[in-house]
């Protein structure tokens, strides 16, 4: 079956790909896309529904945002990020990418040790990035 796309995914896909190193609440995206006034903005529900898609085509990903009961959403940028192990910092919430060599290496020691296998497209590890952990030096 032919995907329709909206104008409204259109204009929500192009923001989370031009904001793909950070992630947003609804009411966060909201704000920030009528800040930029360029086309029909979508409504909440119409947001949570198009979200829900976007993250069921592993084009987005939602996160438990830190210290709340609520989601955050972030594009994955490029055609292969469901094969790689993703590490997202927990204090500017910046997503960084794990090559796939080491995410292989980490893959198959776990499995290896535990034989558990892990779901690279499912799995992100959080911790904190250098320019949060030393104040913007990269030491």
């Amino acid at each position: 079956m032919a995907e329709y796309i909206t104008e409204q995914k259109t204009l929500l896909l192009n923001f989370l790909r031009e904001h793909g190193d950070s992630s947003y609440t609804i009411d966060e995206i909201m704000e920030k896309m009528s800040e930029l006034g360029e086309g029909t903005l979508p409504g909440k529900s119409t947001l949570y529904r198009l979200m829900n898609r976007l993250c069921d085509e592993g084009k987005v990903k939602k996160f438990a945002r830190e210290g709340s009961r609520g989601f955050a959403y972030q594009a994955f940028i490029g055609e292969h990020c469901s094969t790689h192990l993703h590490m997202k910092c927990v204090s500017c919430g910046k997503l960084l990418h794990l090559g796939h060599e080491i995410s292989d290496e980490l893959l198959d020691r776990i499995k290896s040790v535990s034989d558990f296998s892990v779901s690279e497209s499912d799995t992100v590890l959080f911790g904190s990035c250098a320019d949060c952990r030393f104040g913007g030096k990269n030491d």
